[in-house]
């Protein structure tokens, strides 16, 4: 018994701080450790808040992209069915209580896109082509800029998007509008 409690004596001795100024020893932590280890914290806190942030908006991104293609395919749907493209003034005219639906009553999807951050500053836009409704073109704002997929400066009505989809029989052409 006397050789395991030495042995525990020992390595608590070990252990800990002996405090020469006072005889004893010394079992808390100093205020520059304690300071020390709070900043570490406080950084590692920042740099997970940046990289958070930045991953909302990535995902947000993706939700407007995967929207937009998910109109898009409905638009190619109901042109398939009617031989032309909606003749409408604005992307919130495609879409009823149900969802995007043609003339006979046919879903070509249910309910409507809305952008996740709900600002004014990212919205969806629909354009047709005037003279044959035979071409349409989607767009709206990401928000992360680098986006390799926010590669032009569309504007239309006065706003400017970087993101667009058009009909397969198409380009999106910045001086169209």
């Amino acid at each position: 018994m006397k050789n395991k409690n030495q042995r525990t004596n020992l390595f608590f001795l070990l252990r800990s701080k002996v405090s020469l100024k006072k005889g004893g020893f010394n079992l808390g932590f100093t205020l520059v450790e304690l300071l020390v280890v709070i900043s570490i914290i406080g950084i590692l806190t920042m740099i997970g808040a940046v990289a958070y942030s930045g991953a909302q908006k990535k995902a947000r991104d993706t939700q407007r992209k995967i929207e937009l293609d998910a109109v898009s395919k409905a638009l190619l749907m109901y042109y398939n069915d009617m031989g032309y493209f909606p003749e409408v003034s604005s992307f919130s005219n495609l879409f009823s209580d149900v969802g995007f639906t043609g003339p006979s009553g046919v879903v070509y999807m249910k309910g409507k896109p809305v952008d996740p951050k709900e600002s004014t500053d990212y919205i969806y836009v629909y354009k047709y082509s005037n003279t044959s409704v035979k071409k349409f073109n989607l767009f709206a704002n990401l928000e992360n800029k680098n986006d390799p997929q926010c590669i032009g400066s569309y504007t239309v009505d006065g706003v400017t998007f970087c993101y667009g989809i058009s009909s397969p029989n198409t380009i999106i052409n910045p001086s169209q509008f």
